[in-house]
Formats: structure tokens, C-alpha cells, sequence
């Protein structure tokens, strides 16, 4: 974005290179995705009270396509390569008291997103969701995970939880709706944000996700990554739409990125009914505040429709960020682009020379 004053949520889009584990080592095959996984769930099951050490394989729990009402419940997951719980084209699913936790560390360092090769692995969050609908996130414990912390997308042609040129896609997206992630505490999940919403497939839609309570806390770089933090509600895919998103209560602290992200990334791309409310934001966006220079980009809460210096058809429609506590921030509230959210009753207080609100230019 202009002026250097956000990632746009960047680092979230490389991808990722894993080695796929070998049956023998006590991994199984995770469906059509071209993974292994230490534990397959089966339509309908519980898995509860297990410590999941699933060094070795690709991925720890995985959920395929159609393993309907599955419960992930008081686990803890670790050392898998890449995701620590991943689920796939499926619904009724809930993941609750959790530890995940040093997954996705053997990756390779990221690249392009628009650069994939043979055995990259698009995402990898420590719990990613991917084309699931009717799905509960609720008070687990996310950190040191290698790829970010929880990820909501869809899935279709551009298919976030397969292996490129190994896995088989879908011939259609599927969209996402109706999903709660809320009360989790994420912290030290580098080189991918804390909390992502994320339509990417052309045309598809993300909706109805609720992103409630949850506390986040950047601890910058460690681990040969990024700690980019932050929560995320974005439009990636070319007439993608990102809808009724709600970002409320939550305390984020410390992030490279801005405290909260609402942005549509991609030509005729569009978020819609984004509402930021009562959260508590502080000294994010650390990786642009140039520390020693007369400039200081740490910003709050950042609404933007901006792509490339140019209306490629993109909107930010309906966004509404009211009722927050923004501290500790030069720009409390940054926006750019034509669509402009709805600012009231937000309670902001910036460092020296700062502004509450920015309505930036689009030249």
C-alpha cells in the first residue's frame, strides 16, 4: 500500500515446500491432498485427550473432504511439517481447548505467491480451515507455529490444503460460511498472520465469520520468520468476495502488520459488511515504524481498496469500525481508496505527531 504503511497482509501468500513424509514412519495418507497425516478423522468422530507428536508427517490431524461432524477437542498437536490441524471441504466441525503448537518449522523459506512449484504447499497455518462452513474455533492455544496461526479460506481451483502438482484440486470452489473463532490466544506464529479470512478462488465467497475475543501478541522475529500477528479479512482471488465479517472484542498487541486488516487485494474484489468493534489495539504495525527516523507507520486499523495505485474495480463496501480502543499507534485509523468505512465512538490515542484518522491519497 502507499507510504509503506501496511504488508497488505503479504507474508500470508507465499507458499511453502514440504517433503512428504513416507508411510513407514508412522504417517498416513491425508485423503487426495498429496500430504500424510498422524491422524485421518473419520466422519463423526471425537479425537480428545490425545498429545499428537506428528513429526515426520505432513500434517497432524487431518479432516478430508465430506468428514462431517468431526470434534477436535483438549489435543495437543506438535511437530508436524507444515499445518497442525488441517480440515478440508467439510462442515460441523469444532476445534476447542487445543494446544497447537512448533508446527510447520520444516518448511522451505517463503516464496511468491504468484511463483508455486511442484510440492509447494500454498498455506499452512497451525490451524487452517479450508472450504469449511458451519465450523467453531473456540479457546485453544496457537504459538510457535512456522506458517501463521488460524486461516479461514476457500477451496476450488487455487487449493490452499494440497500439494501443487501432487494433490487433487476441486473442479469447482467451494465457499465458506458460518464460522466462529473466537477466545483463542495466539502468539509467535511466524511468517503468516495470527487470524485470517480469505476468499482467493475467483468469484467465490467467504461470509458469516465471526472473530470474537481472541487475544494476540506479536513477539516480532524469531525463528528465521516474521511474527506478523494481526487479523486479517481480505479478497485475494479476482472477483472474490469477503461478506459479513464481524472483528470484535479482541486484544492485538504488537504485530508487524496493523492491529486489524479489512482490504480488498484483487481486481473487482470486494469485502462487505466488515464490522470492527470494541476491540483493543496497540503498537502494531512494528515492521514499518522505523525506529530513529522522523517517521513513525505503526497503525491501528487499516481499511483499504487500493491496488497497484489503481481502481481495478475493487471495493470496501459497508466497513463500519466503531467502539475500539486504539493505543500506542501514529495513525489510529488508515484508510485508502474511494469506499471509506463508517469511524464513530472509537477511543484513540496516538504517539507525538500522530493522527486518530488518515484518509490517504490514492495518486
Amino acid at each position: 500500500m502507499a507510504g509503506g504503511v501496511v504488508l497488505a497482509a503479504g507474508m500470508m501468500t507465499a507458499s511453502v515446500g514440504v517433503a512428504a513424509a513416507a508411510p513407514d514412519e508412522g504417517c498416513l495418507t491425508a485423503g487426495t491432498s498429496g500430504f500424510t497425516a498422524k491422524v485421518v478423522a473419520a466422519a463423526g468422530e471425537t479425537i480428545s485427550r490425545q498429545n499428537i507428536d506428528a513429526t515426520g508427517c505432513d500434517v497432524g490431524i487431518y479432516v478430508a473432504d465430506g468428514a462431517v461432524d468431526v470434534t477436535i477437542d483438549r489435543v495437543t498437536v506438535t511437530g508436524a511439517n507444515g499445518a497442525g490441524i488441517l480440515a478440508e471441504n467439510t462442515s460441523h466441525l469444532t476445534v476447542q481447548r487445543s494446544t497447537v503448537h512448533d508446527n510447520g518449522m520444516h518448511t522451505q523459506m517463503p516464496a511468491s505467491h504468484d511463483s508455486y512449484e511442484l510440492g509447494d504447499l500454498p498455506q499452512a497455518f497451525g490451524i487452517s480451515l479450508f472450504g469449511v462452513s458451519d465450523a467453531v474455533v473456540t479457546r485453544n492455544t496457537v504459538y510457535h507455529n512456522g506458517r501463521g496461526g488460524i486461516g479461514i479460506m476457500d477451496t476450488g481451483p487455487f487449493d490452499p490444503g494440497h500439494v501443487v502438482g501432487q494433490g487433487i484440486p476441486l473442479n469447482g470452489p467451494v465457499a465458506v460460511s458460518n464460522v466462529e473463532v473466537s477466545r483463542n490466544t495466539l502468539w509467535a506464529n511466524f511468517n503468516g498472520c495470527a487470524i485470517v479470512v480469505s476468499a482467493f478462488n475467483t468469484d467465490n465467497r467467504v461470509s458469516d465469520v465471526s472473530i470474537t475475543r481472541n487475544t494476540i501478541t506479536g513477539t516480532q522475529f524469531n525463528l528465521g520468520g516474521a511474527d506478523v500477528g494481526g487479523i486479517v479479512a481480505q479478497s485475494n482471488g479476482v472477483g472474490s468476495t469477503v461478506a459479513d465479517i464481524t472483528i470484535s472484542r479482541n486484544t492485538v498487541t504488537d504485530s508487524l502488520e496493523a492491529g486489524v486488516i479489512v482490504h480488498a487485494a484483487a481486481p473487482d474484489s470486494h469485502t462487505e459488511n466488515v464490522m470492527v468493534t470494541r476491540n483493543t489495539v496497540s503498537g502494531n504495525n512494528l515492521g514499518y515504524a522505523q525506529p530513529g527516523s522522523e517517521v513513525d507507520n505503526t497503525v491501528g486499523v487499516v481499511v483499504s481498496s487500493w491496488l497497484a495505485h489503481a481502481d481495478l474495480g475493487q471495493s470496501t463496501l459497508h466497513t463500519v469500525v466503531s467502539r475500539n480502543t486504539i493505543t500506542g499507534q501514529f495513525y489510529g485509523i488508515w484508510t485508502q481508496g474511494p469506499d471509506a468505512p463508517t469511524v464513530d465512538r472509537n477511543t484513540i490515542a496516538v504517539t507525538d505527531g500522530g493522527s486518530a484518522y488518515v484518509q490517504a491519497p490514492t495518486g
